[in-house]
């Protein structure tokens, strides 16, 4: 009986073996053994219920620069903007409505993953008094944000015109920190980030950013000319080259590692040049926008970039704090002030040493607020200014000759959001003690040679008349009688003769000006022999002359070098 029993059962285990194996979709069990890594698991697609299952091949992963598929650009059209979200890269072109009058607009939208078009959506028309400066594209709408980033013009995704809005800008109490390091005047700026040039490779080099999710400001020590884009901790940075290519770099600012280089060069002849018209970050791409010229035409060329894994490197960059920035300043404070320098950052002068209108004063001010990233700038850029002068020249500036007080106070730098009349920057002499006043919102590293040779006007004049010379008379006789009137109508000969006289038409202000205008053409030449003045204006070149022979003459300092930096003149 056991017999017949166990017969039986191994029957019926035979039988329900057999119907597991015959079942569609099986799969065979797993089997004992050491462990293994499982295999990738392969995409199946269903066509309809009753066909067998089939297996469609993995598509190759996209790398280096891969041109879009399907995007035409007419000849009026140009480039307005590009925005990338999930897995979408959109660019928004714009061209001239002659019968509107106005700009009309339609978005192409591209698929990341096989960088084709898949669509385009014309705007619809409409009248805006404010100008566009950024796209943004959700799931139901698209975003044309102005230049202030404060309001939009809102369309549906079918193109339909919704209207006007306020945008969603960064709370004041969030930007409090921010405010004090960046402020609207570090030189651009948006959102995410922010840009500044340093002249040490020791210190922070020329672009630093932010990111908003750990609101940490992230200083990079490698050269870009500009940040393209930011999205969560990666950045987009440009670079343009010197035959007039371009390189853009991938950054990962959470991991401080390099994701990747582009490098798009020009026509092969060099002839040609690429000219950057935007881009935008996707999740593992970036989508590129570029106006190319060379062979004869001019045209855009629109590039999704993936860059490859292997190409990760490590940079150097560094987080930065007020802390760091406020301990930056001060050094650079400490290294100034021995040459002759007393600073006030952020700190504005009396409303008698502020200029309004050429020289008179009112009870005019100046803005305070400077950030930390605008008083570290114009610290760093003075330092480079002061390390080209002679030892001791900013002691003469202040007064402290051989034969004067050695006590004379030495000479105010004032360092201030803006002054009055949004000006960049004034020297005072006419009151004491005598000052230079900077604005870090409209301050360029020009403005110093133009600021202190008003400074060292004031020594000129002292020394002419310390020795019977009419320094400014001097001057007035190299330039016709009409120079510096600028209510007098010229005729043609005379406009012609503007040029030879006048490095430029601020100069024709005054006579300071004009010195000033001269000083700063000399100081700021790298190579004075490519200058226009330099052999053909013998008229300016006998200005420049007489202020190098008369600066030389009147500073010790100057008399003790071979050559200061600024005599530039033909041998």
């Amino acid at each position: 009986m056991k017999k017949w029993i166990a017969l039986a059962a191994v029957c019926l285990l035979l039988a329900v073996g057999l119907v597991l194996l015959l079942r569609p979709g099986s799969e065979p069990a797993p089997t004992s053994g050491p462990e293994t890594t499982a295999a990738p698991a392969v995409v199946t697609t269903t066509q309809t219920p009753t066909e067998p299952t089939t297996t469609e091949a993995p598509q190759p992963s996209l790398t280096g620069l891969v041109a879009v598929e399907g995007l035409e650009i007419t000849e009026d059209e140009g480039i307005f903007g590009l925005y990338c979200v999930d897995g979408m890269g959109y660019v928004l072109l714009q061209h001239w409505d002659q019968q509107m009058e106005g700009l009309r607009y339609r978005m192409a939208a591209l698929d990341a993953k096989t960088a084709a078009l898949t669509e385009i959506t014309e705007l619809a028309a409409f009248q805006a008094n404010m100008g566009f400066s950024q796209l943004v594209v959700t799931e139901s709408e698209i975003l044309l944000i102005d230049e202030y980033g404060e309001r939009c013009g809102c369309f549906d995704r079918t193109g339909a015109f919704l209207g006007f809005r306020d945008y969603p800008t960064m709370s004041q109490e969030n930007r409090g920190w921010r405010n004090r390091l960046l402020n609207d005047d570090s030189f651009w700026k948006n959102t995410n980030y922010a840009a500044f040039t340093s002249d040490s490779g020791v210190e922070l080099s020329r672009v630093v950013a932010f990111y908003d999710e750990e609101d940490q400001l992230h200083a990079l020590k490698q050269p870009f000319d500009a940040i393209e884009a930011v999205s969560g901790h990666r950045l987009l940075t440009r670079r343009q080259l010197s035959d007039n290519g371009l390189t853009y770099t991938l950054l990962d600012l959470d991991e401080a590692l390099c994701l990747g280089e582009a490098v798009l060069p020009p026509e092969e002849d060099g002839a040609g040049w690429a000219n950057p018209c935007g881009a935008a970050l996707g999740e593992d791409y970036a989508l590129l926008a570029v106006e190319w010229s060379g062979a004869g035409s001019t045209g855009y060329q629109v590039l999704f970039w993936y860059p490859e894994p292997e190409e990760q490197t490590p940079f150097d960059q560094e987080i930065l704090t007020e802390q760091s920035l406020t301990d930056r300043i001060d050094a650079l404070k400490t290294e100034l002030e021995p040459l002759g320098f007393t600073f006030h950052l952020d700190e504005a002068p009396t409303p008698e040493q502020t200029p309004t209108v050429g020289l008179n004063v009112s009870e005019s001010v100046c803005d305070l607020g400077a950030s930390l990233f605008g008083q570290y700038r114009i610290l760093s850029e003075l330092r480079s200014f002061a390390n080209k002068l002679p030892d001791g020249f900013i002691r003469e500036l202040s007064g402290q000759m051989p034969d004067e007080d050695e006590n004379r106070d030495s000479l105010h730098i004032f360092i201030v959001r803006n002054v009055p009349g949004d000006a960049a920057a004034f020297a005072n002499t006419w009151t004491e003690p005598m000052m230079v006043c900077f604005a870090t919102g409209e301050f360029s590293e020009a403005h110093l040679a133009h600021e202190f040779m008003h400074i060292i006007d004031y020594r000129l004049h002292r020394y002419s008349s310390a020795n019977g010379r009419n320094f400014e008379a001097d001057w007035l006789a190299l330039s016709p009688s009409w120079a510096y009137d600028e209510t007098e109508w010229l005729d043609d000969a005379q406009l012609a003769e503007v040029g030879e006289y006048f490095v430029s038409d601020y100069a024709r202000t005054n006579d300071a000006e004009d010195r000033a205008e001269t000083f700063q053409l000399l100081f700021d030449s790298t190579d004075p022999s490519e200058e226009w003045w330099y052999s053909d204006s013998p008229k300016v070149q006998a200005k420049v002359a007489r202020l190098i022979e008369t600066i030389r003459e009147a500073f010790p300092s100057v008399q003790a070098v071979e050559r200061a930096w600024w005599e530039k003149l033909p041998e």
